[in-house]
């Protein structure tokens, strides 16, 4: 945005002070819409543009008649040119600016900081913040809340905790990705006149759905039959793990995919075939001495799409499964859960590696934080701290990274990224990764490219989640409630 600001101005000679009006013009209509006349709101200012847009705001308000009063913090040296003149014509419609911080304010809008903060809030700006978080009152931020980093969430020093973000031309990503997601609140993008052009020849790099997206899912076609939408295999549950392949069976089946066969030990047939009996079942014994490479070696030839990893185990006839499915295979792979936890090791093996790298079709692999870890060697909390720049570490062309977290990222097969915004703490439970593989192994065998399949899977996944916790509690929500609900999200379209 920063950027897509200097272009707007620069290059398309759209003077700065009029996207500073737009701004204010958009956020006064929202807080009248709002907020009840008799509220008194305080703004706080800082001398950059982002307080020159409380300005503007204030001086909007004033003419509405609003109860306003402005108090500006003034520990920065100088002031940008746009505050300067938005500072000017408020003082000679009158107004004083206020000495101390108003503690009986009903509102209370921060203008402090704007999107360029990258250093640690401290003195005086963080004791505002604290004295403001603290007070009862309602709280709205202008543009980004002070204290977020807008472009990786990440909280310097402290945070402006906003019930409302009102920003301008685009979202940040920093207000989606947490912990900055949790100090922004409710969030409103404004249009206030950045040219098309402008966005366009910057090109955000990232992305994310909202319902309309729902049109791009895999087209049901009346002239079909069950070979029309694909055929899934999931390669999955060892002995006592039997409930993640079925998770993963009935999510694909649920999200339209023509078939599902599930390649899994002998014992857990009964459960399978009891709570899925509508998958193809391939099993085998080794207490009967079966051999089960013949058999997956046919199951690979059979597939479309291949699913391998939920339930598996970490042992060494896993490890030989995830072996034979990359020297045999030749459709594309979705890697998860114990999956990932083999490939970790297997990534440490020249010749293993080798064999991942050279698999001929695209891979998405699917890990959460821990996983990612393993794969990659960094902590857990810096990889917490750098979603977007770690995802990058493994992405490619023809491979998929889904790091799944409470904001999941997309990356690979495109330049950009996708941060999905669906979903809700009460999918915090296991299984609920199992289910995602399977929603992504049917939009895949359903036509849709690895990529825009893992977009989609993620966001309905997501989708399934808030529907479950709409009328109950999250705690109470299973993974064995989201393949259900997948309908009620797909009637939306």
């Amino acid at each position: 945005m920063q950027a897509i600001d200097a272009c707007s101005i620069q290059d398309y000679g759209i003077p700065g002070i009029v996207l500073m009006e737009k701004a204010a013009m958009a956020m006064e209509s929202i807080l009248v819409r709002e907020l009840s006349p008799g509220k008194k709101i305080v703004i706080v200012v800082e001398r950059g543009n982002n307080g020159g847009d409380g300005l503007a705001l204030a001086r909007l308000l004033l003419e509405r008649g609003r109860k306003v009063a402005v108090y500006e913090i003034g520990a920065i040296k100088g002031e940008s040119d746009s505050y300067r003149v938005q500072k000017h014509i408020l003082g000679r419609l009158g107004l004083t600016m206020e000495k101390k911080l108003p503690l009986d304010g009903d509102v209370y809008v921060d203008a402090i900081f704007g999107v360029g903060l990258k250093r640690e809030v401290a003195g005086i700006h963080r004791q505002v913040i604290e004295t403001i978080n603290a007070i009862d009152a309602c709280k709205v931020a202008v543009d980004v809340p002070s204290g977020v980093d807008a472009g990786t969430g990440q909280i310097l020093g402290i945070g402006f905790q906003a019930d409302l973000t009102i920003t301008f031309g685009l979202h940040k990503v920093g207000m989606l990705l947490y912990p900055g997601a949790a100090c922004a609140g409710r969030v409103e993008v404004c249009p206030i006149g950045f040219p098309a052009r402008a966005v366009e020849r910057i090109g955000p790099a990232a992305y994310y759905f909202d319902r309309e997206d729902l049109k791009g899912l895999p087209e049901r076609i009346p002239w079909s039959n069950k070979g029309s939408y694909g055929k899934v295999l999931i390669v999955a549950g060892q002995k006592n793990m039997a409930g993640a392949c079925v998770l993963a069976g009935k999510a694909a089946y649920r999200s339209g995919c023509g078939l599902v066969r599930i390649f899994t030990p002998e014992d857990n047939r009964l459960i399978v075939q009891t709570l899925l009996p509508d998958a193809i079942l391939s099993t085998w014994s080794d207490q009967a001495g079966q051999s089960w490479q013949p058999q997956l070696e046919e199951a690979c030839d059979w597939a479309d799409i291949i699913v391998i990893g939920p339930g598996l185990g970490r042992s060494r006839q896993a490890e030989e499964q995830l072996k034979t499915v990359l020297s045999r295979a030749k459709v594309p792979l979705i890697i998860d859960a114990d999956g990932l936890n083999i490939l970790a090791l297997m990534l440490a093996d020249e010749q293993d590696r080798k064999l991942y790298n050279q698999y001929p079709a695209g891979i998405v692999l699917t890990p959460h934080l821990k996983e990612m870890s393993r794969l990659t060697g960094r902590p857990v909390e810096e990889i917490r701290t750098k979603l977007i720049e770690t995802a990058g570490l493994l992405a490619r062309k023809n491979r998929i990274l889904v790091l799944k977290d409470a904001r999941t990222i997309v990356a690979g097969g495109s330049d950009k990224i996708y941060i999905n915004v669906s979903g809700n703490q009460g999918m915090a439970v296991g299984g609920s990764g199992d289910v995602l593989t399977g929603i992504i192994g049917a939009f895949a065998a359903g036509g849709k490219s690895l990529r825009d399949a893992a977009d989609l899977a993620v966001y309905c996944h997501g989708l399934a989640g808030d529907r479950g916790s709409e009328n109950r509690d999250g705690r109470s929500l299973m993974a064995s409630d989201l393949p259900d609900l997948l309908g009620d999200i797909f009637s939306l379209i």
